[in-house]
């Protein structure tokens, strides 16, 4: 199993249910949300790997008036500054001007509902490999965090 951790933010119950079932068949641990203040409540109990975002999110959301999928990424990035989560916008309104909004606030793919859902599983599968690639190469250009004692010379003249 992956210790990859997966959130979806999707309002539709329908398509929630189908991501998380299809995801954990392919061995992610998958946390969902149907609304933003249960995205931001999960987020603060585990931060996950990677985001499935809807963009429209109403329904029973006391919030939806206020925000849509866009906000909570901002919300999102402002929690969790150094967090290094994956996005995929995953939408009905795939145009343009979302796919550049998209971009500019970091997400890795926007995806469109009405396409294959085989589509997304490889968005999920590209942005997590590269974002597990990004960290190894982090980790090894990252210098050491404990620093070298200083070499003392034994025949040095004391002071």
């Amino acid at each position: 199993m992956s210790t990859e951790h997966i959130l979806i933010v999707e309002d539709a119950k329908l398509i929630r249910n189908l991501l998380q079932s299809r995801l954990e068949a392919e061995g992610y641990q998958v946390t969902t949300a149907g609304k933003i203040s249960d995205a931001l409540q999960a987020t603060h109990t585990e931060v996950p790997d990677l985001l499935i975002l809807d963009l429209a999110l109403d329904g029973e959301d006391p919030f939806c008036s206020l925000t849509d999928g866009f906000a909570f990424l901002s919300m999102l990035r402002r929690n969790h500054p150094k967090a290094d989560i994956a996005t995929i916008i995953y939408t009905v309104s795939h145009t343009p001007r979302v796919e550049e909004r998209a971009r500019a606030m970091g997400a890795v793919a926007v995806i469109e509902k009405k396409g294959s859902i085989a589509r997304l599983l490889e968005a999920v599968r590209t942005a997590l490999a590269d974002r597990k690639k990004k960290q190894a190469e982090s980790a090894a250009i990252a210098p050491d965090a404990s620093p070298e004692p200083e070499s003392v010379s034994v025949d040095a003249p004391v002071s």
